[in-house]
């Protein structure tokens, strides 16, 4: 049995036990692979989650043709707050963080061709936990604590290529390359001796492939669609009695599309599925793994102004399959539901873009053995020059 699976183990164990703090965006970072990372800016998530099918060439770590078109050299920055409070039985609690999710840089050398260079978040696996228990010694019973804590995650850094085949066709291609570190630490303490601690580095490595396009047969209507996948997400631990490990890269499909029903209203709404499946073998003592499924939808209304500038509202909602069970194969695999809400603003003249989200939602569901509610929200910036 590997340390990882014992501390991934042990930390579920606490939480059902005896859950104390802990610092990630959700208890699921504990299980599986951890917990997935939409890399999508604040715009997708004013409006549920929609990160492509938008009807102009935006940023987009989903889809390689999204920015093809973008007028100048650009460079978008997303920050990410979140808070949960989570329910398993008698037990309960909470946790923040933050992060970037997408990171993204836009260049184009010739006016068809757009280069990107781009940081996506992929997996989070920060979580921290702790069990109270007792042992005897020759001095008698006395109390023991058990910490466990998992630092770090798997990221996505993807360098592709668009090109505008026409007015309104344009196609990507993208490379990615997984990697990231996951420092796995125990610590036993017990009154009377010196506290024992064992650490595990954890190094991912991986690549995968992407293909998209984005296409408008008529001015108020934009349809897109990616492909992603391919190959293996090596484990390769500081450990040299614990064995490397490979899991299984997920064949992923996204889909999405736009329709402009009056002159300053935008319906938008997208699907993804996510070939996770291929992953249950590798990580059946985790909990196993099923195909996800992401919908999303939402409304973007830009006819309301202040002090002349035009501010984007939004709204929208999602759902989602997760892929990774919570606990055994006694419990059920867990959902996620969302209501979200957005504003963007122009500012500079349109040198910059800003834009807000917030989100309301829930993990979990009947049979998973937990609940979770979350708050998250996402802040993008866009700089472009000029």
């Amino acid at each position: 049995m590997s340390r990882a699976f014992r501390l991934g183990a042990l930390a579920a164990l606490a939480f059902a036990v005896q859950a104390g703090g802990a610092q990630a965006q959700s208890v699921l970072s504990s299980r599986g692979l951890g917990y997935p990372i939409e890399p999508v800016d604040a715009r997708a998530r004013g409006l549920g989650g929609v990160a492509l099918g938008l009807p102009e060439a935006t940023f987009s770590l989903v889809n390689p043709a999204g920015p093809v078109g973008l007028a100048t050299a650009a460079i978008s920055v997303t920050f990410q707050p979140d808070q949960f409070d989570a329910t398993a039985g008698t037990q309960a609690t909470s946790g923040t963080t933050a992060r970037f999710p997408a990171i993204q840089a836009v260049f184009q050398p010739r006016p068809r061709v757009t280069l990107t260079a781009g940081y996506g978040a992929f997996l989070d696996q920060n979580y921290r936990a702790s069990r109270t228990d007792s042992i005897t010694l020759s001095t008698g019973r006395v109390p023991l604590e058990e910490r466990f804590r998992s630092q770090g995650g798997i990221a996505r850094f993807r360098g592709g290529i668009g090109y505008r085949v026409g007015q309104r066709l344009a196609v990507g291609l993208a490379v990615d390359a997984f990697t990231g570190a996951v420092r796995d630490t125990s610590q036993t303490l017990i009154v009377g001796l010196n506290p024992a601690t064992s650490a595990t580095v954890v190094t991912y490595t991986g690549t995968g492939l992407s293909a998209g396009m984005r296409w408008a047969p008529v001015e108020a209507f934009s349809v897109a669609a990616a492909v992603s996948g391919g190959g293996k997400l090596n484990a390769s631990p500081d450990d040299s009695t614990v064995a490397e490990r490979d899991y299984s890269l997920p064949v992923t499909l996204d889909v999405g599309a736009s329709a402009r029903v009056t002159g300053h209203t935008l319906l938008a709404a997208s699907a993804r599925w996510a070939g996770w499946s291929a992953a249950d073998d590798d990580i059946t003592n985790r909990g196993g793994a099923r195909d996800a499924l992401n919908l999303s939808g939402g409304v973007e209304y830009d006819g309301f102004t202040l002090l002349g500038q035009t501010l984007p509202l939004r709204l929208g909602a999602r759902m989602a399959r997760l892929p990774f069970r919570w606990m055994g194969p006694e419990t059920e695999f867990p959902d996620e539901r969302a209501l979200t809400a957005g504003i963007g603003a122009r500012l500079g003249r349109g040198a910059a873009l800003l834009d807000a989200a917030v989100e309301r939602g829930s993990r979990g569901g009947d049979g998973t053995g937990f609940e979770e509610p979350f708050w998250r929200g996402s802040i993008s910036v866009t700089l472009f020059a000029r």
